[in-house]
């Protein structure tokens, strides 16, 4: 019986190791060079901008791509569908952005810079602690600028399989010409993972549209001046339109029925106070009638979190399409101007 039994196990052995198996897929490593698409983008940016086609091809030549080999066999098993994961829940947000550490480093950042920031305020009405508040959530105050390669980055991602593929190759396009009208080797820059830059993350486009000299050195630099970038921010929301020291947001407590007006996704102020409170809403006395409002809901465990919202929270929106990003500038901001003004 027992040798009955070692025989079998062995003959199962045997079977198992000279079973066929499927080969492992093969993983290749092309320079981006080795694709026509890349090509065509270097030849585009040669007849539309002048660039110089070898070094081009000499930056080009310095990304590599994975590629998979053909020798993967797709497999004939269903596909999971993903679980859609609900979004983190303002409570945990608000308590991973909105921190003492950054409140500290706030003001100081603000005492350190007062006379760039006044000089922001009075050039561009934007105040003083939202500049300060959307620095300390994207970099800092510039302790964590990013450290992937730029060029890199924007090149994978606008030549290979990422989503967003179009919307990458108009950022490389970008910022070739960005680094080439600030005079910046594009080799050098780094920044996040997804190719934004400097003190304020800026992607490439808004650096070309929004970033300004605000030192006065002659050269638009995100990445160590931080006079530029204080400007540069103040400009980001003057050109979308920022009221001039207009309020932001007010908590508001919605009933059933009117809670599904308060939308968890961007909300532009469209109705106006009046319009709102012949709806049977409950808007402030002080709020003049003619000021467009909205509302949004921040998502928690329980009760998502209700807010009125004015157009300038509409305009955090544009830096950052999250609300929960908006209301936590918003709130270190206020969180920052209250020490500071305590010890001032």
């Amino acid at each position: 019986m027992k040798i009955a039994l070692i025989t079998l196990l062995l003959a199962a052995l045997i079977s198992c190791s000279t079973a066929p198996t499927t080969p492992p897929p093969t993983v290749k490593i092309a320079k981006a060079t080795n694709f026509k698409v890349v090509h065509k983008f270097i030849d585009k940016m040669v007849a539309k901008h002048d660039f110089d086609k070898n070094k081009l091809l000499k930056d080009f030549a310095t990304v590599e791509f994975k590629i998979i080999g053909k020798t993967a066999k797709k497999s004939k098993k269903k596909k999971s569908k993903k679980v859609k994961q609900p979004p983190m829940s303002w409570d945990k947000y608000k308590k991973l952005t909105i921190t003492e550490e950054r409140i500290e480093n706030g003001v100081k950042f603000w005492q350190n810079n007062l006379q760039t920031l006044l000089r922001a305020e009075k050039t561009y009405n934007v105040p003083a602690q939202i500049i300060v508040a959307i620095l300390g959530i994207e970099t800092r105050y510039g302790a964590k600028k990013g450290e992937k390669p730029t060029f890199k980055t924007l090149t994978i991602r606008a030549f290979t399989n990422y989503r967003r593929k179009n919307f990458y190759r108009k950022e490389l396009e970008s910022f070739l010409l960005m680094t080439r009208e600030n005079q910046i080797p594009p080799l050098s820059v780094k920044g996040s993972y997804a190719g934004a830059m400097g003190f304020p993350q800026f992607i490439a486009s808004s650096y070309r549209h929004y970033a300004v000299d605000f030192d006065g050195d002659g050269v638009v630099n995100l990445f160590s001046s931080t006079a530029d970038a204080i400007g540069s921010i103040a400009n980001y929301f003057d050109k979308h339109h920022w009221h001039d020291f207009g309020e932001i947001a007010r908590p508001i407590i919605l009933t059933d029925k009117k809670f599904n007006y308060a939308k968890r996704s961007t909300s532009k102020p469209k109705i106006s106070a009046k319009d709102w409170r012949n709806k049977g809403f409950d808007i402030d006395k002080d709020i003049n009638d003619k000021t467009k409002l909205a509302f949004i809901r921040l998502p928690q465990k329980k009760i998502d979190e209700t807010w009125l919202t004015f157009w300038n929270f509409y305009v955090i929106t544009r830096y950052n399409h999250d609300n929960r990003y908006a209301m936590a500038a918003y709130h270190l901001s206020e969180k920052i101007k209250q020490q500071f003004n305590s010890i001032n």
